[in-house]
């Protein structure tokens, strides 16, 4: 069996790729497994309740032996389940420019910087001259807006921009979806709500001996939530930087919709770090920027100056 898995608690790109190529696969008449570990992003809660379609299965444990798998939207084997032999990986896909790959010695590499990894499935899709199911333009179309944050990110290519709009008339989605998505992944009644976005997506990587912690969350309304719930913020950050043993952590917020970041950083080292790998003045108690930075880009930044 062939088993599609990305990374742990995978995001709307990650899921949306699973299902993408699971259903192309099986429609060329090969057998695949859709599967995720961990938990799911609130914007897969939103397509999962709009389309009341999810097919991967959550896995723990093992896999059988002899299994297969396809890595999509993750390249790095620290980022994959243990009990994943790299050498049994058969097929990569992923989209950024730091990417870990050497291990995957049997795989198929499919590795293009653009916007989104469900763009890449999409492509498939349309080199087989296969239309996906509407259900499955929905995910993929939902996780191309998500990543490219509605176009605005800078990482957003033509090639994205083409893949959503033929998406987008397969879906037949409202007018206000994108509106919807973003207004229910943004939702926070409280601290602890804003404590879960924060955790549920931040990550620890290790370079040059070194553990770098990003947490970044992508909501509506980030001036406003970042004033309300600084206190919180500053002790989540503080309690994960401990747990993770980090080096160096850096928050960063998206507004999705006025299309800013916002870093913040609450120990000299971080801000130091940042402040010179960002090539910005000292971040301090909050630096807005002029255009969206994902963290996707600050990684090849952070690997290169510690490697000087």
């Amino acid at each position: 069996m062939i088993f599609i898995v990305s990374c742990h608690s995978p995001d709307v790109d990650a899921i949306a790729c699973s299902i993408g190529y699971s259903e192309l696969l099986k429609k060329k008449g090969i057998v695949v497994c859709p599967t995720y570990f961990g938990d799911l992003s609130k914007e897969v809660e939103f397509v999962r309740k709009y389309t009341d379609f999810f097919p991967p299965k959550k896995h723990e444990g093992k896999y059988p032996d002899g299994s297969e798998f396809i890595l999509v939207d993750v390249s790095d084997p620290a980022d994959i389940e243990s009990v994943i032999p790299p050498e049994k990986v058969v097929e990569v896909f992923d989209h950024r420019e730091l990417v870990f790959t050497d291990e995957f010695v049997n795989a198929k590499l499919n590795i293009e910087k653009v916007g989104s990894c469900a763009t890449l499935i999409t492509e498939k899709f349309e080199k087989e001259d296969i239309e996906p199911s509407r259900n499955t333009a929905i995910y993929l179309y939902s996780a191309i807006i998500s990543n490219t944050i509605n176009f605005k990110n800078l990482v957003t290519t033509r090639r994205d921009i083409d893949m959503a709009n033929w998406l987008k008339s397969i879906s037949q989605i409202s007018d206000d979806y994108v509106r919807q998505m973003f207004e229910y992944k943004s939702k926070i009644r409280n601290a602890n709500d804003l404590i879960f976005l924060i955790e549920q997506d931040f990550a620890t990587k290790t370079t040059r001996g070194k553990n770098v912690g990003i947490a970044q969350i992508e909501i509506v309304n980030l001036e406003e939530v970042i004033n309300l719930y600084r206190k919180d913020i500053e002790k989540s950050i503080e309690r994960i930087k401990k747990e993770e043993k980090d080096d160096y952590i850096l928050f960063s917020g998206i507004d999705i919709v006025r299309g800013f970041n916002i870093f913040i950083t609450f120990d000299n080292r971080s801000e130091e770090l940042f402040s010179r790998v960002l090539e910005i003045p000292k971040i301090g108690g909050g630096y807005k920027t002029d255009e969206i930075i994902m963290r996707k880009q600050i990684r090849p930044k952070i690997e290169k100056y510690l490697t000087k």
